[in-house]
């Protein structure tokens, strides 16, 4: 494994430099941050801060960011005022982003339920708003990402992920393995694959998004990491799950203890 590999922010039950550097030691050099979507932007932003501070301590490099998602922070708002205001919204995370060099921003291409009578007006909502977004961040020296997403959200599939990004040219795609229900991941990835950036990885039933503890679900780890050889991917594998998301366990585990179920996976 020659990518470097990552976990999400949220990892650790308590997030303490002590806990930081263990993750470090165990082989996770990098981290996704997430700024909170549900305090005004001063405060998640010194929340943020916060968090940058712990993880620039621990030696640990936030090579991404996750913006915020909701009922009113959404790329796919019909309603324009609303929709302005989530924009103006994003571009100033861009902005903090941007000044702490953070080179990936993941975005959600809508939240959910998408009414079926509303989806292709959604999308075209969607795809403008990213647009403007991704431009937006490569002034600010950051690549934006859209990410997949489950159930009715938009970019359930790949012809979203690509109407939604222009086919990879107005923003990139973050590849969450937990949310394909539409199509397999062989399928979704090779079509994707030139415009993928990051990724979110854990296990799941196939059923419903559980992330879980790698070797916990149904996933072919051998295969995916075939298909992300094959498509010479660079980026990071990112982890998005916590110490507690393993039903087999039915305890808490340790970076190092993912780290080791995760080459046992593929070998």
């Amino acid at each position: 494994m020659n990518n470097p590999l990552g976990l999400y922010a949220g990892f650790y039950r308590s997030m303490t430099v002590d806990n930081w550097r263990q993750a470090r030691e165990a082989g996770f050099t990098n981290v996704e941050l997430g700024i909170p979507g549900q305090a005004p932007l001063e405060e998640a932003l010194a929340e943020a801060d916060a968090q940058y501070s712990v993880f620039e301590e621990a030696g640990v490099r936030v090579g991404s960011v996750h913006l915020p998602f909701g009922k009113d922070l959404d790329p796919s708002l019909l309603d324009e005022e609303a929709l302005s205001e989530a924009k103006s919204l994003y571009r100033s995370m861009l902005d903090w982003a941007g000044a702490k060099g953070i080179g990936i921003a993941v975005i959600h291409g809508s939240f959910e339920p998408i009414p079926e009578n509303e989806r292709g007006e959604r999308l075209a909502r969607a795809a403008e708003s990213i647009r403007e977004l991704g431009l937006y961040a490569e002034g600010q020296g950051v690549t934006l990402a859209v990410e997949n997403l489950p159930r009715t959200c938009l970019g359930n599939c790949a012809a979203e992920l690509l109407r939604m990004t222009d086919h990879g040219r107005s923003a990139k795609i973050c590849f969450d393995v937990n949310h394909l229900f539409i199509e397999s991941h062989k399928e979704f990835y090779t079509q994707v694959s030139d415009h993928v950036v990051t990724t979110h990885l854990s296990d799941y039933d196939g059923v419903d998004e559980k992330h879980w503890l790698v070797g916990d679900g149904v996933i072919d780890w051998q295969e995916l990491v075939r298909l992300f050889r094959a498509a010479r991917y660079e980026g990071c594998f990112l982890f998005e799950l916590d110490e507690d998301a393993s039903p087999k366990l039915g305890r808490p585990f340790t970076a190092e203890e993912l780290r080791t179920r995760l080459v046992e996976a593929i070998q």
